[in-house]
């Protein structure tokens, strides 16, 4: 599905001098996955937000186009903080999707089963959220939402308060879940590396009134693994991305890397 986002606007409340989000204009083609990068309070989450049609838009439209051959049109929002069903087994949440589309009992367990193994999660198919790790919970959620199979996954810093090597291994993770659907995502985070690994294309969002400065196409051939993150042609683009910012754009994307690690 194509993400068509046209001279969007966004105010919340009485606050509409100073919007979320002015003017901004992108698209995602189908099968794309899209970054949007930027520090804390640019907007990136009420774009998912407006994206997923939990925000109107102030001005501005947001277009949904199904590719040929689109057998879903739903959209799925995963958010920063574990979105786990408490009364729910890791393997009923991983599941949930499919039941809701009426999947087979044994059918969709067997599908969740084989996503919780490839993600070191056997073993821990009948536990509760509240015994499980963050770490853990955040596995849970996005296999929950590739089982799904929605048209766009839109995916809200995921990954932000995980440990660096878990954050790592999830990112890994999600490029070999995504590889094997090839589905739409549009992925906020204010880690440039993590842009740049997991990206087709990054936006980059300044700060509030949000609004794009600038949108780099990223280079490297996939598949892709955090290999890629130590060759001199990855730290270039790094470089290359971080002149794109003025000073004061620059210092709070440092503040907001080092607050999540």
């Amino acid at each position: 599905m194509r993400v068509d986002c046209q001279h969007l606007t966004v105010a919340l409340g009485q606050d509409t001098e100073i919007p979320v989000l002015r003017d901004v204009t992108f698209e995602v083609r189908s099968n794309q996955l899209v970054t949007v990068l930027g520090p804390s309070g640019c907007g990136k989450t009420t774009l998912l937000r407006t994206i997923a049609g939990l925000i109107p838009a102030t001005e501005g439209r947001v277009c949904l186009e199904p590719a040929a051959g689109d057998r879903s049109s739903s959209v799925l929002l995963v958010f920063q903080e574990n979105s786990l069903f408490p009364w729910m087994t890791a393997l009923e949440n991983a599941a949930f999707g499919l039941k809701a589309q009426g999947v087979p009992r044994p059918e969709r367990e067997a599908a969740a089963h084989e996503l919780m193994r490839r993600f070191g999660l056997a073993g821990y198919e009948h536990r509760y959220p509240n015994v499980m790790s963050v770490g853990m919970k955040q596995r849970v959620a996005v296999i929950r939402c590739f089982l799904s199979n929605p048209a766009v996954m839109l995916m809200d810093e995921p990954f932000a308060a995980l440990d660096p090597r878990t954050r790592l291994t999830l990112q890994e993770e999600l490029l070999w879940l995504w590889e094997r659907n090839r589905g739409t995502i549009v992925f906020v985070t204010h880690d440039i590396e993590e842009a740049i690994l997991l990206s087709d294309r990054i936006l980059i969002l300044d700060k509030r009134p949000g609004r794009i400065v600038a949108e780099i196409d990223v280079p490297f051939a996939r598949p892709r693994d955090a290999a890629l993150t130590l060759t001199d042609e990855f730290l270039a683009l790094k470089r290359q991305i971080w002149s794109t910012f003025d000073d004061t754009l620059a210092v709070r994307l440092l503040r907001a890397e080092g607050a999540a690690k």
